[in-house]
This record gives C-alpha cells, structure tokens and sequence, in this order.
C-alpha cells in the first residue's frame, strides 16, 4: 500500500475534469494511507457556496468517502483556489493548508507547497498574491453573491492567462534558492506542483542535499507522485 499520494493541478471546472478525480480518488487513493492535494484543484474557489454547485460538490464528495474509507486527505492552497475555507474541509473531511507543510513520508522530511511560493523571480505574481490573500479581500470576495464571484473569477482566470503568456520561463519558474533554502532548513525532499511541468533534480550545494520533484499536470496528463517502499516514483492516472 502507498503510504502517500499526491497530485496537483486538476484544475476542475467542468464535468468531464471532475469525473477524472472522482475516479481517481475512489480507485487509485482508496489504496493510500494519505493523499496530499497540492493546490489548483479546482479553477477557482469563491467560498463555501460554491460546495452547492456542480461539478465542485461532485469532488468534494469523493474526499469526504475517501476519508470515510480511512485515507487521510490533506488539502493545500493553490493559486486558483485559496479561497478555499475552514468550513468547507471540515464538512468534507480533509485538513486544509494555507501555504505549506513538512511531512514525514516514508522516512523523509517533505517540504510541500502548492509550488508559487517557490517561483520567486515572478515579482507582479507575488504583489497580486499578496493582495488577493489579504483577509480584508477575501471575505469581501466570499460574500459577493455566487453568480457575481463566479464571473469575476473566470474573468480573473482569464487575465492570469493572458499574463503568463506574455512573461519568460526564468520568471515561471522555480527559485533554485527557495529550494535550497527549505532543504537548508531540514527538509530531504521538496515537493510542489503549479509548473504543469513534471521534473526530479537533486541538489548539492553547501552543504545543503536533497531533491525537488516538481509534479506534472493533474488535469493534462493524469500526472502523480507515489510514495511507497520503492521511494518516490511518478505515475499517470488512466483518463
């Protein structure tokens, strides 16, 4: 049995995007002792509301039997869905983690993130970041009526892309430094997503070892990490 699984980046808006993970969390995880959900689950998160609507509710679900089951199913932000509260992983049983976390999985200390944090040289991101987590942002946002948040969040969405277009892969990408910085601080193995881009590199610097598996496309690809006596290894989920 895996003692974790984790994924990233499903990016769930539509019917079709939900019934992969639905299948994926009531075949593959029911298997797993823990299963990390690394943020960008969904496209975008407005508030608890959005738990009524489908295909969102159709998700939640399959974690809450998932955690029913015995699996324990640890949810962190991304940057399309971290408005996602309390509340909501409290109904449907999960832990819920804002920025990141250091488990221990199969013998390491993993440093986990939803992967933005990490992607330091992207300076407009983080500005934005800064304000849209603001709590006096947030709760103005998750009190504006479902069909009002809905529109400006596919309105936001919609820009983001725009954005990441037009910027470079040096300020996309991961921080060698941030990386370093959190084996530094005792980690073995750092683990992200939000790159859409599947990768293992090992780091030696220092004194600093360690390895950062970068995760591939939920949504794309089926793309996820297993952690089991083998180590870590990549795996895809069928469509």
């Amino acid at each position: 049995m895996p003692e974790a699984i984790i994924f990233a980046d499903a990016h769930v808006g539509d019917d079709e995007a939900a019934a992969r993970v639905e299948r994926f969390l009531d075949g593959v995880c029911e298997g797993a002792a823990r299963v990390y959900i690394l943020g960008d689950l969904f496209n975008f998160w407005f508030g608890p509301k959005q738990a009524e609507r489908e295909p969102y509710g159709r998700v939640l679900r399959a974690i809450k039997r998932l955690g029913e089951r015995g699996v324990k199913v640890t949810f962190f932000h991304g940057n399309r869905d971290f408005y996602m509260d309390e509340g909501t992983a409290a109904a449907y049983g999960f832990t819920l983690v804002r920025d990141s976390s250091v488990e221990e999985i199969c013998g390491k200390k993993v440093f986990m993130c939803h992967g933005d944090m990490l992607c330091r040289n992207d300076k407009n991101y983080h500005r934005m970041r800064a304000v849209l987590r603001n709590p006096l942002t947030e709760a103005v946002f998750t009190r504006l009526p479902a069909f009002v948040a809905e529109r400006l969040a596919r309105l936001a969405r919609r820009e983001s892309k725009r954005a990441v277009g037009a910027k470079t892969q040096w300020v996309l990408g991961i921080d060698d430094r941030e990386v370093l910085a959190k084996l530094g601080e005792g980690a073995d193995v750092v683990v992200c997503g939000h790159t859409h881009k599947e990768d293992v590199r090992t780091f030696d610097a220092g004194g600093v070892r360690g390895t950062l598996y970068t995760l591939g496309d939920f949504g794309a690809a089926g793309a996820y990490l297993v952690c089991d006596k083998e180590g870590f290894t990549f795996h895809y989920a069928k469509s």
